[in-house]
């Protein structure tokens, strides 16, 4: 079994998230996604979501969908929560005839050696990289999008395994979800229905949009 595993504080989930999970899911043969909800981090507190609520609506964004799961696994540990950490618990939890894929965004890539148990997380799984949306100006004024290069990672850690994951781009992002909401705006098409009715009946993130 291809699982995949999408870790993220989910501040809040929003479209760009499921995107880039049924791209990843759909390019790599993954049998599923799981969403794993990370606590907040200290430095973070102030602007997070409490954990169990982020869960709660990333439970809600992916109710619909057979291949997606969402998991607590990170918000239940005790102590510090890496990574490293939750591959090998969902790892046990799956058995020897698994494959874990961890999905990371483009701009962990180059920090990805500073992690917890580097070299064991890069035996445990393989990397699928979400693309960033970085763009150059050709000659002729038209933009050419940059991609990710994994090589200087390869070249440290030879027997990483590690996917560009074909992802188109989106334009939307939690600080911007946020910001619309303190601003009384909608976020209507930028989340799932069941996000978006769950934000407006909990007065998440301090919202009073008008449906």
């Amino acid at each position: 079994m291809e699982i995949g595993v999408f870790c993220g504080t989910f501040n809040p989930v929003h479209l760009g998230h499921l995107l880039i999970a049924e791209c990843a899911r759909d390019q790599l043969k993954l049998d599923k996604v799981i969403f794993v909800t990370s606590p907040s981090p200290p430095h973070r507190a102030d602007e997070l979501l409490d954990g169990r609520a982020r869960h709660e609506l990333v439970k809600a964004a992916v109710a619909d969908n057979p291949y997606f799961e969402a998991s607590s696994i990170e918000l239940e540990r005790q102590g510090p929560s890496y990574t490293y950490d939750t591959i090998s618990a969902l790892g046990s939890i799956y058995g020897e005839g698994s494959n874990i894929n961890l999905i990371i965004g483009g701009d962990n890539l180059s920090q990805l050696k500073d992690w917890y148990e580097v070299e064991k997380l890069l035996k445990a799984c393989r990397i699928l990289v979400v693309p960033r949306l970085r763009y150059i100006e050709n000659t002729d004024g038209s933009l050419v999008r940059i991609g990710e290069e994994p090589d200087k990672l390869k070249e440290e850690f030879p027997e990483v395994r590690i996917e560009i994951i074909d992802f188109p781009g989106i334009a939307i992002s939690g600080s911007k979800i946020r910001e619309r909401l303190s601003q009384n705006k909608s976020i209507l098409y930028m989340v799932p229905n069941p996000v978006n009715d769950l934000i407006l009946k909990n007065g998440y993130f301090k919202a009073k949009l008008k449906t």
